[in-house]
């Protein structure tokens, strides 16, 4: 059996405890070194409404699709990975579908696969050899204007032709970003070689979030057309760990976990750049989710713990946390699901050792407030919350005006047991349910259909 991801071995921790809440600061429009501020922030492109085009839908990282599934699908094709003179498969997922094409990434030792399979048929279409990092893999910037965009070996960021695999460019950070930047804004080590770096693309620039900060990358030549610092205020001049970024209309809002733990809001004003940090209750926050231009969510980037947290998911704005939601009560190990929103709801989803219990639940994205709660007993499903190896819960997605949920068990295996559930989004009202042959982790909507990924790269497409 393979071992777990490197990815994965990062999420799966025993959680002792997150900071609490310290409070948010407008930093300073002084220049930080080496910055050269951009002219403006955000964007207001959104991807095709019959594609999913980013891991999460789009650069909200709302998890939403106008598409519904109304009703209960059948499986129409699937596809397990091969196996590969490149080794044992660590790990894979479904990155983007659109109508035509499904893209899946496969983690190896020392490099990673992209397959591209046809929407409708199955057959695949074409496979791209990537060579990898251990710091880099499962970083993809979004499927915009027919790129993909990913990251590639040590800090490098690879556009690859969505149509047939053909590399567009590739941009080494380490030498032509970091390398102009003092060596103690980078990372710990002070190294520019050890340049993490987060991404999300749009057609008019490439952001990346970095130890340092913000930077535009073109998308023509993935050339840095600007950057902006971020930790002016705070006690380590490089920011640690990057989480993730989310783009709205008018700025950009970013997540650092280490001793940071905070959410900057970015914007751009006449004076120049605007920064905003808010100290977060979490240890190991995950990528932001926009609910509007002002507001986002956040939860912990952890798919599984030895103990349950004390907050399930918070609300900020740029000024600050507005409310956090403590979640369902249980005990020992738990399981969670990164966030999804419609607008108005954040949907998160948790099982507990005991109660042995799988919790969907709804909270008003301007209060966290909760509105609907589902839950059913998992005593009777052969299921192991406690083994974290062993049980997973997939990202919950917006689907029309359904919730897409699932779990599963076996995630490690090319072929295990997993169920997909609907629920109306408004009330958490069953409306259907369906087995699959794998631990569903990626659930991915588009017009053509649904579309499940499990951690080994597995493909199931269905159809209603």
């Amino acid at each position: 059996m393979p071992s777990t991801s490197r990815r994965d071995a990062l999420r799966l921790l025993g959680l002792a405890g997150v900071a609490s809440v310290a409070g948010c600061s407008a930093l300073g429009l002084d220049s930080g070194p080496n910055e050269q501020p951009p002219d403006a922030l955000g964007t207001s492109w959104t991807p095709a409404a019959d594609s999913w085009q980013f891991q999460a839908a789009d650069l909200r990282n709302t998890a939403q699709s106008p598409h519904g599934v109304g009703t209960r699908p059948t499986v129409e094709w699937e596809n397990h990975r091969p196996e590969d003179r490149l080794g044992p498969l660590l790990s894979g997922e479904v990155v983007a579908a659109t109508p035509q094409r499904v893209i899946v990434a496969g983690e190896f030792e020392n490099e990673f696969r992209l397959d591209a399979y046809d929407a409708v048929a199955g057959d695949r279409l074409w496979n791209r050899r990537v060579e990898d990092s251990s710091a880099n893999y499962g970083r993809f910037g979004g499927l915009v204007d027919g790129t993909m965009y990913l990251a590639g070996s040590g800090a490098e960021v690879v556009a690859v032709d969505a149509a047939d695999g053909t590399v567009h460019w590739r941009r080494d950070l380490g030498e032509h970003v970091a390398s102009e930047i003092p060596g103690k804004y980078l990372s710990a080590p002070n190294s520019a070689a050890d340049f993490p770096a987060l991404f999300a693309a749009t057609p008019e620039i490439v952001y990346v979030q970095s130890p340092y900060g913000i930077h535009g990358l073109s998308p023509v030549d993935g050339a840095e057309q600007w950057r902006v610092y971020l930790g002016r205020q705070t006690e380590n001049p490089a920011l640690e760990k990057p989480y993730g970024l989310a783009v709205t209309d008018r700025r950009v809002w970013a997540s650092y976990g280490g001793r940071v733990r905070s959410l900057f809001a970015v914007g751009v004003s006449e004076d120049g750049p605007e920064v905003k940090r808010v100290e977060l209750p979490l240890e190991f926050p995950s990528t932001p989710v926009a609910t509007g231009d002002r507001q986002v969510a956040l939860t912990h980037d952890v798919t599984w713990g030895t103990r349950p947290v004390e907050t399930l998911a918070v609300g900020a704005t740029s000024d600050g946390v507005e409310w956090q939601f403590p979640g369902h009560a249980g005990d020992g190990a738990a399981a969670y699901s990164p966030l999804a929103t419609d607008g108005e709801r954040v949907f998160a989803c948790v099982s507990h050792e005991q109660p042995a219990q799988f919790v969907a639940c709804a909270v008003r994205a301007s209060s966290g407030k909760l509105e609907w709660l589902h839950r059913e007993s998992l005593a009777n499903e052969d299921v192991a919350v406690s083994a974290g190896r062993e049980f997973r819960l997939c990202r919950p997605v917006v689907a029309g005006d359904t919730l897409l949920v699932g779990y599963g068990t076996a995630p490690e295996r090319e072929r295990g047991h997993g169920e997909v559930l609907a629920l109306a989004r408004r009330d958490g009202g069953v409306e259907w349910r369906t087995d699959l042959s794998v631990a569903p982790q990626d659930l991915l909507v588009t017009s053509s259909g649904l579309y499940v990924g499990g951690q080994q790269g597995s493909v199931l497409a269905l159809t209603g």
